[in-house]
């Protein structure tokens, strides 16, 4: 327990509300396709995380959140996908679909938002592992284990782990801390990475008390 680190990925203002240019432009494209992650982030996601997080803190355990944003101005630095969407919606007339590292927009949101002991690491693929220097910033830190909460849980969640347990880490996913855009996907995704990674799975309630039992 002593080596585990809390992930919360891409808890970020510009996919969690409606305002920005991301809800703007999805909403326009595929009507209500965001409904079901956003309902289920905030009824469901953002508590367990802030009663994780809360763990971690008074066990003084490192808190790692992953930021999704460009460092450069065309986007281009982003993964092909990310960057083809920027284009496609500033072409729509929706600029900033994935803003920049330094814009508001990239922030993780208020309910979360990191305390100043916190790592914060801005990726620009779906896994950090990719583009960032999250490998060795882990081994420094002394991190064996990895705790993953976030969105969505197909794609950057599952893609991170997949590339941490490659890499020697061991897994753990908190299924009612995580989110995709409907419950089918969330729950193959959840079910796939269990023979990837180790098969370790929890929910928030169990994962808590299993810590507990330790202390």
């Amino acid at each position: 327990m002593n080596d585990s680190a809390l992930m919360i990925v891409d808890m970020q203002r510009y996919y969690l509300e409606d305002n920005s240019a991301y809800s703007r432009y999805f909403s326009f494209l595929y009507p209500g396709s965001l409904d079901y992650i956003r309902v289920r982030a905030a009824d469901i996601v953002i508590p367990n995380i802030i009663q994780l997080r809360e763990l971690f803190y008074s066990l003084e355990l490192p808190v790692i959140y992953l930021k999704l944003s460009s460092e450069k101005p065309d986007r281009s630095d982003l993964h092909r996908f990310f960057m083809n969407s920027y284009r496609e919606g500033k072409g729509r007339g929706f600029d900033g679909v994935y803003p920049l590292a330094t814009e508001p927009e990239a922030d993780i949101i208020d309910l979360l938002k990191p305390k100043s002991t916190d790592t914060i690491i801005n990726k620009t693929t779906f896994s950090p592992f990719s583009s960032t220097d999250i490998d060795i910033r882990l081994k420094s830190m002394g991190v064996n284990s990895l705790i993953f909460t976030g969105l969505a849980t197909s794609q950057c969640v599952e893609t991170t782990a997949r590339d941490a347990s490659d890499r020697g880490y061991e897994v753990i996913h908190i299924s009612d801390a995580q989110a995709d855009y409907d419950e089918m996907t969330h729950s193959a995704s959840l079910f796939c990475s269990r023979g990837v990674c180790g098969g370790v799975l929890y929910d928030t309630e169990e994962y808590i008390s299993s810590i507990k039992e330790l202390f």
